[in-house]
């Protein structure tokens, strides 16, 4: 099927490239014109009243009244939203109410504009756009895009607007989305297992099942390694399954192609070659940067034939870079986000004004009602593509860890365990604060060649340059760091986000564990 409609689909797509390629050689002016519509919807809102906006404002006048604000400053107005769905944050109206939670962080509610979700989908078609011009050559077109258990009944807010997206794919217009379903390696009623482990075992095994997956869209490169780690461990059930080509959960019954024996025999071997089980697979999409960057690295010696393309900026609030071949890094998206980069000495800079290898925090003006939204992103202009900086993830601003003012920094941490024993696949520092004596920073990882003793002592030299934890230790407020084997870490962590709450794919693995109470809880996971 795929060999039938990719030309024509190649055809369809490559004006929309064409035209996505002169908005990048003029930044400014594809800027300017997005900010233009922009303020005029802005001015039509609550919110844009509220400061004094009007149609016509240029850039000068929206920066000096329009505050740059974060999901805090913003959340009255998002509730006010909800409540009575008129013009409040936004003039355009409201299709439904996205929820998501950091790894740390109450939940927030994120509203979705019909041109907000047309911004996802036009990023997802000049992606497939370019895959299909410059990509590796797909034949059968198979593809599993993330999916998570549903962890409760859905919801509405209290005007009956839906909160949540059943999965990834309803971020596309229904075309797409018509397009995408036939090679979906997944049935969509995967989702209504609630059961974290029972979920698993059913993705793990029909995908395996699928012997022509091709594409593997996810979000952590850790789900893959998770699920492979999980086969693994569950083999002999997952075996059972695919004789019978059929698996019954949770009054629900999947049916799929049965494993031939040769297949059968991949997985008993000790160490699965997951390259031979999928020998189709030719593009990996995820995130690749910052605390990804050693998993997708790990996921590209484990799928040396495939393409491991990393994401980019891509977050609820909006889609903020597509990858493309040619460019070899990520690029802005200038007619559907506004951006605005601030450097460390607190100055403001625009997308064509940013110098190449500097590090910015993002703030943007999206269209579904953030305005001057601190995204808390730190990113990276690293080279130029067409006349626009391509922009790389580094890590979250102000991610830090502050028990006793020792002020741990998340990118300072990460650099820390980098230098340790690297036969770990799995490696996240807890604080730990006790009732009785001083804190002190406990490293969970799931493997060591090396001693615990040695690791302790060469973490403790590692985080004794930070001045601030130097202090602390001196100073008698935190003890020394320790270090913990725990062979399950990586399951035990995607479980306990899991149950609170999380998307299974949007679960980022953290170095550093700054939130107390999901260090206290993962602590009693880890030690227990």
């Amino acid at each position: 099927m795929l060999r039938v409609i990719s030309p024509p689909l190649r055809a369809l797509l490559r004006p929309s490239l064409r035209r996505f390629k002169r908005e990048l050689h003029r930044p400014r002016e594809s800027q300017s014109r997005l900010l233009e519509k922009l303020i005029a919807g802005l001015s039509e809102s609550a919110y844009g009243r509220a400061f004094g906006v009007r149609a016509g404002d240029d850039y000068e006048n929206f920066v000096a009244k329009v505050p740059i604000v974060d999901y805090d400053d913003l959340s009255q107005w998002i509730e006010r939203q909800k409540s009575e769905e008129k013009k409040i944050l936004v003039s355009e109206p409201v299709l439904f109410y996205e929820k998501t939670s950091g790894s740390a962080g109450a939940a927030k509610f994120i509203p979705y504009t019909a041109s907000l979700k047309a911004s996802f989908n036009r990023m997802f078609l000049l992606h497939l756009g370019d895959l299909l011009e410059r990509g590796p050559r797909l034949k059968t077109g198979k593809t599993f895009v993330s999916v998570s258990p549903a962890m409760g009944e859905s919801e509405t807010t209290a005007r009956g607007k839906r909160i949540g997206l059943e999965d990834d794919s309803e971020y596309l217009s229904l075309w797409a989305k018509w397009l995408l379903e036939p090679f979906l390696a997944v049935p969509a009623s995967i989702k209504k297992i609630r059961d974290a482990s029972r979920f698993r075992r059913a993705l793990a095994t029909m995908l395996i099942a699928a012997d022509d997956l091709e594409i593997v869209s996810i979000w952590n490169p850790t789900l893959l390694e998770s699920l492979t780690n999980f086969a693994e461990q569950q083999r002999e059930t997952i075996i059972e399954d695919l004789k019978r080509g059929r698996l019954d959960c949770e009054n629900l019954s999947f049916e799929f192609k049965r494993a031939s024996a040769a297949r059968l025999e991949l997985l008993k071997e000790k160490s699965v070659r997951w390259d031979e089980v999928w020998p189709r697979l030719k593009l990996i999409s995820c995130w690749a940067s910052a605390n990804a960057k050693l998993s997708a690295l790990r996921i590209k010696e484990r799928f040396p034939n495939a393409l491991v393309q990393g994401k980019g900026l891509l977050a609820t609030e909006a889609p903020m870079t597509v990858p493309l071949i040619e460019a070899r890094g990520f690029v802005p998206l200038p007619s559907e986000v506004f951006y605005e980069f601030e450097d460390e000495s607190g100055k403001l800079a625009l997308l064509d004004e940013l110098e190449e290898g500097r590090d910015y925090d993002l703030i943007i003006t999206q269209k579904g009602g953030l305005y001057r939204y601190r995204i808390g992103d730190r990113i990276r202009a690293t080279h130029f593509y067409e006349s626009a900086p391509c922009l790389e993830f580094q890590g979250r601003s102000g991610a830090v860890s502050d028990i006793v003012g020792e002020k741990l920094n998340e990118k300072f941490v990460e650099a820390c365990l980098a230098q340790l024993d690297q036969s770990a696949r799995f490696q996240t520092l807890l604080p730990v604060v006790s009732e009785t004596g001083a804190a002190y920073y406990l490293l969970i990882v799931d493997a060591l060649t090396d001693s615990v003793e040695s690791i302790e002592a060469r973490l403790e030299e590692a985080l004794c340059e930070a001045y601030h934890y130097l202090a602390a230790r001196r100073l008698g407020q935190l003890k020394r760091a320790r270090a913990r084997v725990c062979r399950d870490a990586m399951e035990i962590y995607f479980d306990y986000f899991t149950e609170r709450g999380m998307k299974l794919g949007d679960i980022k693995h953290q170095h550093l564990i700054k939130n107390l109470e999901d260090a206290a809880r993962l602590l009693k996971r880890f030690c227990g």
